[in-house]
C-alpha cells in the first residue's frame, strides 16, 4: 500500500473515532433529559411538585383565593365552593401554559374535566384573549401579587391543584398537557377526604 493510502486510512479511522465519541456523548445526553422527562411524569426527584414544600399536601384544606378578572370584576374561590374543581396556575409568557389553558377551557365546556379556574400571573388586562371564556365553569383571572401562588406554594407553571366538594386538595401536579390534567382528575376520581368531625 502506497503512503497515500496509509494516510487516507489513518485520517479515515481518526474520523470515524470523533464520530464514535460525538455519538457516545449524544447518547448519554439523550439518557440524561430521558431520565429528566422521566421524573417529570412521575412527580419524582426534579419534578414540579418537588417545588411545592410548602403548598397544600393532598388531603390539607385548599387556601381561599381572590383573582381580578379581564373584565374588571374578581373570581374567588367561593364560586366552586361544594364542587369539585380545578385551579390552574398558568403564566401567559409560558408556552406550555399557552397551549394548556384553551385545551382545558374547551374540556371544561365540554364536561370533560371539572370546572375550572385559571389563575394567571400578572394584571387581569394582561390575559390573552383566547383563555377567555363565557362558560360558567370556568373563572380566568390574575393575581394582584404571587399572593395566591405563595399560598397554594407554586413557583412552577403550569401547575394543577384538584380540589373536592369538601375544598380539599385531591390530587396535584404539574402538567404541561390535557392528557396530564385527564390523569391528575382520574388520579383525584377516588380520593374522599374526610376532614376531622365530619362522618
Amino acid at each position: 500500500m502506497s503512503a497515500a493510502a496509509w494516510v487516507a486510512v489513518g485520517a479515515l479511522l481518526v474520523a470515524v473515532g470523533w464520530l464514535g465519541l460525538a455519538l457516545v456523548g449524544a447518547v448519554r445526553e439523550i439518557g440524561a433529559l430521558r431520565d429528566q422527562v422521566d421524573a417529570l411524569e412521575a412527580g419524582g426527584a426534579g419534578a414540579p411538585t418537588a417545588h411545592l414544600e410548602g403548598g397544600p399536601a393532598v388531603g390539607a384544606p385548599a387556601p381561599a383565593w381572590t383573582i381580578s378578572t379581564p373584565g374588571g370584576g374578581t373570581a374567588s374561590s367561593s364560586a366552586f365552593e361544594g364542587r369539585r374543581h380545578l385551579l390552574v396556575f398558568a403564566d401567559a409568557t409560558c408556552r406550555a401554559c399557552d397551549d394548556l389553558v384553551p385545551a382545558v377551557i374547551a374540556a371544561a365546556g365540554r364536561g370533560t374535566v371539572p370546572p375550572v379556574a385559571v389563575i394567571g400571573r400578572g394584571d387581569a388586562g394582561s390575559t390573552p384573549a383566547h383563555w377567555r371564556a363565557a362558560d360558567v365553569r370556568v373563572r380566568i383571572g390574575s393575581e394582584r401579587g404571587d399572593e395566591v401562588s405563595e399560598a397554594f406554594g407554586v413557583d412552577v407553571s403550569p401547575f394543577v391543584f384538584l380540589v373536592d366538594e369538601g375544598g380539599s386538595v385531591v390530587a396535584r401536579g404539574g402538567a404541561a398537557t390535557l392528557d396530564d390534567v385527564l390523569r391528575l382528575v382520574r388520579d383525584g376520581e377516588g380520593v374522599r377526604i374526610v376532614a376531622a368531625g365530619r362522618a
